[in-house]
């Protein structure tokens, strides 16, 4: 467990001390995004917490040896049983603690792929990892494939299931009277997003749900992204703008000729590197996921 864990920390790009990850010095700090909705804060991916007379609604959960703390943060905005948790996708470093909050009475909630995936060994080959089944008690027990809605507490909340971009079972969870949305990592500010491919994800798609979300925010849109700090619609199109650009030049290279191998030596990324290359993941890696993916929409024989 604490190897697959270290592993997912690395995946995720966040708390490596010196390849050991020291829980306790890891403190949740719960951020007041709107009324009766927060966002948590600790090691891992964004939590999304909802309280109310219903009881407690909770998005993504970190690691399992940060169950009790999260709980324990949670109980000091709502002392209420935390009655459902949603997975935005499958990554351990959103639902590492599944199998706590499970035994601790939460119902989960997924998309179908989230449970498919944690049923079986997942491979991440360009990580080079590999991950265990999960236990039966971290499975979703209600799982969806296109859209599932909760009326909770007085909000309207809309689960949407995104076409393959980080994974093929990434959630957007949008509280509509609130104006929320939790996007899991479909949208992340730690840098250049990771894009899963041996989890069902794709570049192509991961542009597409940027835009996908754009069309359903507006400019007092909050929201809480998979990893770092909340953010706004604004913040959601710089990034798109940035993927559409990196996309259009590589597609452009490659159209005249480049090959795969080449594109990392083009300078595609050296104008976004000293933001978005803070990241585990670095510009050169991100366009040749880019090029690997777009030379077969060049090489894939049209359909008459």
């Amino acid at each position: 467990m604490k190897k697959l864990l270290l592993v997912l920390l690395c995946v995720a790009g966040v708390l490596q001390v010196n390849g050991q990850a020291n829980y306790d010095t890891v403190k949740i700090r719960p951020l007041k995004i709107a009324e009766n909705i927060y966002m948590l804060k600790g090691a891992g991916g964004n939590i999304g917490v909802m309280t109310g007379k219903d009881g407690t609604l909770m998005i993504d959960d970190q690691f399992a040896p940060l169950s009790n703390k999260i709980n324990g943060a949670i109980k000091t905005l709502d002392p209420g049983e935390i009655k459902f948790l949603i997975n935005t996708h499958v990554h351990g470093d959103h639902s590492g603690g599944n199998d706590n909050f499970k035994r601790m009475g939460a119902t989960i909630v997924a998309h179908d792929k989230v449970r498919e995936r944690m049923l079986t060994e997942q491979v991440i080959r360009s990580r080079n990892m590999t991950f265990p089944p999960r236990e039966r008690d971290a499975l979703p027990v209600i799982t969806f494939s296109d859209k599932l809605n909760f009326h909770w507490n007085d909000e309207d909340i809309e689960l949407l299931h995104m076409a393959s971009g980080h994974t093929d079972g990434d959630v957007v969870v949008h509280f509509k009277k609130a104006n929320v949305f939790h996007t899991g990592d479909t949208f992340v500010r730690y840098g250049y997003p990771f894009i899963d491919i041996s989890s069902g994800g794709s570049f192509a798609g991961f542009v597409g749900n940027l835009d996908i979300l754009l069309s359903m925010m507006d400019d007092n849109s909050k929201i809480i992204p998979g990893h770092g700090e909340p953010a706004t619609k604004a913040d959601l199109k710089t990034l798109r703008d940035k993927m559409v650009d990196i996309r259009d030049q590589v597609l452009a290279a490659l159209k005249k000729g480049k090959k795969v191998e080449d594109i990392p030596g083009l300078g595609i990324t050296d104008k976004y590197d000293a933001e978005l290359g803070k990241g585990f993941l670095k510009g050169k890696d991100f366009v040749l996921v880019a090029a690997e993916e777009l030379i077969t929409t060049l090489t894939t024989p049209k359909k008459k």
